[in-house]
């Protein structure tokens, strides 16, 4: 049996006919209720979408989940899902070019000071700014958590004149940025330190796990340029939120721009919200207008591999937590 654990608006038009001609004759169950869930637990072998992660130790049969979301991290609150034998993947992949556009969007917000003219406007003031413009162009970006993102960000910042530089958990082979015939080594996260100093843009994609928790603090911001933006448009929790509040309020870099952060929505008493070198959104740089159309693609594609007994695309080593 597959469980499809998606509220009925997320499946697009066809999207249950098309998993069961997939299912190679498997029953093919769509619920969000978790008691209706129960009642054929011992008969569930895959699951696909949002299912309840305290149910999984209770389905004997699992053989794989097929998450609707890039991130695992809900593994560090299920310590005892780890030691299960099922395969676990994502949609990992489908996220670049709407996180790509979100973060630029906000860099440029920034450089331009849109903030403040969407302040103005709502004030019906013709806002002149003399002074505090910058550009993109000539500027140092290091993108913290190398992965199918960081890839797609790399690709955009030479169009606006900007050097990569990718840092990952292991560097590995050379890694192609930007047009054809540049590319750039990716370093590892061991020489971050190294590399700090020279960002004038710090971008952090990490994924949430016990090693990444609160890894991006008060050390790292004091490597940092004090003219330097940090922009964490990953998860909230790799960075130290009090440490980030302190270099803001110290000026020991110039700016924040966060799609995430530790605690979600941000607190209302949140010191965050008061200070003008931050700009906040509420973490949606990942939706995409047509992405349960896309995750669903993703779950035919694997669905199509299990099936056949071929390797599944993003599988999490769920001892890691990506």
């Amino acid at each position: 049996m597959i469980i499809v654990a998606l509220a009925p608006a997320r499946v697009p038009p066809g999207g249950l006919e098309k998993l069961r001609a997939a299912a190679d004759g498997r029953d093919v169950r769509l619920t969000k209720n978790k008691a209706e869930a129960e009642e054929f637990l011992d008969n569930i072998e895959i699951g696909i979408g949002d299912v309840p992660f305290s149910l999984l130790s209770r389905m004997p049969r699992l053989k794989w989940i097929q998450l609707w979301s890039a991130g695992a991290d809900w593994l560090q609150n299920h310590p005892e899902v780890k030691a299960l034998p099922f395969r676990l993947t994502t949609t990992s992949g489908m996220h670049g070019a709407q996180m790509t556009e979100h973060l630029f969007a906000m860099l440029l917000a920034w450089n331009r000071r849109l903030d403040k003219a969407f302040a103005a406007r709502a004030r019906r003031e013709w806002l002149r700014i003399g002074a505090g413009l910058s550009i993109l162009g000539g500027k140092t970006m290091l993108i913290l958590g190398y992965g199918s993102i960081g890839r797609c960000i790399a690709k955009a910042a030479p169009a606006f004149g900007m050097k990569v530089i990718g840092i990952r958990r292991q560097a590995g082979a050379r890694a192609a940025f930007g047009p054809a015939g540049e590319d750039a080594a990716v370093a590892p996260v061991s020489a971050l330190s190294e590399h700090l100093p020279a960002a004038d843009i710090v971008v952090n994609i990490l994924p949430l796990t016990p090693e990444t928790f609160r890894f991006f603090g008060k050390e790292q911001f004091a490597a940092m340029k004090r003219t330097a933006l940090y922009c964490n448009i990953g998860r909230g929790a790799t960075t130290d939120e009090a440490a980030l509040v302190g270099a803001l309020k110290e000026k020991m870099i110039a700016g924040a721009l966060l799609d995430v952060t530790e605690t979600e929505p941000l607190p209302q008493d949140s010191p965050l919200w008061d200070m003008d070198n931050v700009l906040i959104t509420g973490h949606y740089a990942g939706l995409h207008p047509d992405y349960d159309t896309i995750a669903l693609e993703t779950a035919l594609d694997n669905l199509g591999r299990y099936v056949r007994n071929e390797p599944l695309r993003n599988l999490v080593d769920k001892t890691i937590g990506y």
